[in-house]
């Protein structure tokens, strides 16, 4: 089945093919989009596919009466090669068993003609972006399995078991980042499934659920390319980049897995933006390690975190504080400590807080914590500024 290997980017101009053996209506619809979208126009079934393989169009939009293969055949040969792509049946014999057997095939949606010109661009980019929206969330779950895939085959090599401790450390922390995948990857499917059931014109949160995917993706592929530096001995990767806009992606790639298990995330941000010199990834990783700690560790409702980013004369504080479970003082004593966990039994393998410190250490910063039992916990992570940024 085909899928757009080789998408659009998200900001060219849409293509709409449209399919139809009489000239006039093929020129009306061409007339009526060509100043928003890229107009590409066939006057059979087979001319259509043909465009279709070579261009993959975002929707089309199909006569059904045609002479040697009508649109019903039409659509049956295009779900054949597309499965995602939005299929407009269009037809001047307004019949109820023709439309019953276009839905039956698949179709997203059925419009008589004369068309109504307003109604007709709304329903086109309406399914436009239905399109895109579901080729990108296929883009971006085949990218997950590959990295899962990639981790599963890094695991098995002999040669993995000699990096020991520091190939678990990532290994840990890209299940982390694939369980944010996972998490909004669900999210996304159950929002676009139900537009696709509604049909309706409405403010969609799929958007924010992609961004989140493409941020905790990235995030994947530069903790794989900081592994080959590492196996490579090559220099640490040290970038400038502004402190609150930092804070403020770390939180957004986590925020739709609170929300699946009922946690609310918010975000503050204390005196003027300011550029820290240091590792980004590795910074990333310590967030993501608090957050998703203070998550795992809050009640079934009402859970609460919050993230501070504060700006001060000499440093800087990130604060990641939850009104969660809290910490038992035996326990405080060993939660930086290699391999200490509470949470074997669902798979923890303790080595988030240990690598947390140790990277913020690198750094030349500190990372403490304080919690009290039954009433929450917070982390508190400070780096040094630097005069000269």
């Amino acid at each position: 089945m085909m899928t757009s290997e080789q998408p659009k980017p998200d900001d060219a101009r849409p293509t709409i093919l449209v399919i139809d053996d009489e000239l006039g209506p093929r020129e009306s619809l061409r007339y009526l989009f060509k100043d928003d979208y890229q107009v590409l126009c066939a006057d059979s079934v087979a001319c259509g596919l043909h465009l279709l393989r070579e261009q993959a169009p975002d929707t089309v939009i199909m006569d059904i009466r045609m002479p040697v293969q009508n649109g019903i055949a039409g659509l049956r040969e295009i779900r054949k090669l597309d499965s995602e792509l939005a299929v407009i049946m269009l037809t001047g014999f307004a019949a109820l068993g023709t439309a019953q057997e276009a839905i039956r095939h698949e179709a997203s949606d059925y419009m008589e003609k004369p068309f109504d010109a307003s109604e007709m661009r709304s329903v086109v980019r309406h399914h436009v972006e239905q399109t895109r929206l579901r080729r990108k969330r296929s883009r971006l779950l085949n990218e997950a399995e590959s990295l899962d895939w990639r981790i599963s085959e890094l695991q098995g090599k002999e040669w993995l078991a000699e990096l020991g401790k520091t190939s678990a450390e990532f290994v840990h922390d890209l299940r982390n980042m694939l369980t944010m995948v996972t998490g909004s990857s669900s999210l996304l499917r159950m929002e676009v499934e139900d537009l696709q059931q509604r049909q309706a014109q409405i403010p969609s949160e799929a958007g924010h659920y992609l961004d989140s995917l493409e941020i905790a993706m990235s995030h994947c592929v530069e903790m794989l390319n900081m592994w080959q530096r590492l196996i490579r001995q090559s220099p640490q990767q040290q970038t400038r980049f502004l402190v609150h806009e930092f804070v403020n992606t770390c939180v957004e790639s986590c925020r739709f897995v609170a929300q699946a298990v009922g946690v609310q995330v918010t975000f503050e941000k204390l005196g003027n933006d300011v550029e820290l010199l240091g590792d980004s990834i590795q910074l990333a990783r310590v967030l993501t390690n608090l957050v998703q700690n203070a998550i795992k560790a809050l009640p079934a409702d009402n859970g609460q975190i919050c993230v501070r980013s504060e700006i001060l004369d000499a440093s800087i504080c990130v604060s990641v504080s939850d009104n969660g479970c809290g910490i038992s003082e035996e326990n405080l004593k060993h939660i930086f400590s290699p391999n200490f966990t509470t949470r074997h039994a669902h798979g923890g393998m303790g080595l988030g807080l240990f690598i947390a410190q140790k990277v913020v250490q690198v750094h030349g910063g500190t990372l403490t914590v304080q919690s009290t039992v039954n009433q929450g916990t917070t982390f508190f992570l400070r780096l040094p500024r630097h005069k000269n940024l």
